[in-house]
């Protein structure tokens, strides 16, 4: 019984499609794959062209000073009504319920700890989300993946336009599904978002170290004192493009010899470090999947990109529309350009 309503969730807590992160700090993100007949009986939104029947919950603990998903997703929904580019691009909300007697500033409180007086900094409570299941984005290769990457680009693009800083892309977040025959991805996961009004809040990092910006990486950003630009989220699109390229064949991971493998156990340091590495010296040296291949062609470009904003005398800020033409638009429009010319 929630809210004098009562909700039925059947987890399904040995599927393979599960997601766990373990650890006693953070988030403690598990989505599975759920049942709900009350949830199933409600009214299909009409916003969200997604005809999947199957729901997913997501289980975590985020920070309670940070904006919570839910409001961060109305603002995206409001984007999507006016926007194409974020229009049927975003996960579908369908259900979620806030603890509030899960914090743990209460239990701080309720122990005598020593901190007490400053419970609510950092504290964390419970949130369970159900959403509309999706499909990840690496079961895709060829063309087929790169269109469905760059309809994820232009989506993210729409949003921060509008104030909406979603600072954690990654592939686990670029999901999607099949309408019509045509696959429409996702730009999913808003935990880490927050509005350029409001600036970030909480005490967490932003991002997934393996895909965040090499200018994010250094000490003084991972403590907060670098501003997260566009610029940074281009790059962090990039990153992703190249893992998947790499590490991915026909909708598979590789079963082994995974390129980049180490730089999930690294910490941001030396990741930051592997990472100049590969941009520097190592990018040359690689070989995508063949899967691939015609994606491996825009990471090139991209790359070029990004060495004109590292320099020797430092990171060299740009307008978000600059770092968009310059990081993404100009690579793919010459992508396109080949493409046509070739057929």
């Amino acid at each position: 019984m929630v809210e004098d309503a009562q909700i039925d969730l059947e987890l399904d807590v040995k599927s393979k499609e599960r997601v766990i992160h373990f650890g006693i700090r953070g988030r403690a993100t598990t989505v599975f794959s759920v049942k709900s007949e009350a949830l199933s009986g409600l009214q299909r939104d009409p916003r969200f062209p997604n005809k999947s029947s199957e729901l997913v919950a997501k289980l975590y603990w985020p920070e309670e000073t940070r904006q919570s998903e839910p409001d961060i997703l109305k603002e995206v929904y409001k984007t999507a009504q006016t926007d194409p580019d974020v229009r049927g691009h975003i996960p579908e909300l369908v259900w979620f319920h806030k603890f509030e007697e899960t914090s743990t500033s209460k239990i701080r409180v309720a122990l005598g700890l020593k901190d007490a007086e400053r419970a609510k900094q950092g504290s964390r409570v419970l949130y369970v989300m159900v959403f509309r299941k999706l499909i990840p984005i690496t079961a895709l290769s060829s063309e087929e993946f790169l269109a469905a990457w760059w309809q994820v680009v232009k989506c993210h693009c729409a949003l921060w336009k509008e104030g909406v800083l979603h600072r954690d892309v990654s592939p686990s977040n670029l999901m999607g599904y099949h309408l019509r025959g045509q696959f429409i991805a996702v730009l999913n996961d808003y935990d880490l978002s927050s509005f350029n009004r409001d600036g970030p809040r909480g005490l967490e990092r932003t991002g997934t170290v393996p895909f965040m910006a090499i200018d994010l990486l250094s000490p003084g950003a991972m403590a907060g004192k670098v501003e997260h630009l566009y610029a940074h989220d281009a790059e962090s699109l990039i990153w992703v493009l190249t893992w998947v390229c790499l590490r991915y064949k026909d909708g598979e991971l590789l079963s082994k010899n995974r390129p980049l493998e180490e730089w999930l156990k690294l910490d941001a340091i030396r990741c930051r470090k592997e990472k100049n590495d590969f941009r520097s010296s190592e990018l040359s040296t690689m070989c995508p999947s063949g899967s691939h291949a015609v994606s491996w062609e825009v990471v090139e470009k991209c790359f070029e990109g990004i060495h004109s904003i590292y320099l020797s005398k430092g990171y060299r800020k740009l307008t978000d529309e600059s770092a968009f033409q310059l990081l993404l638009e100009g690579p793919m429009l010459e992508h396109e350009s080949r493409r046509r010319t070739y057929s």
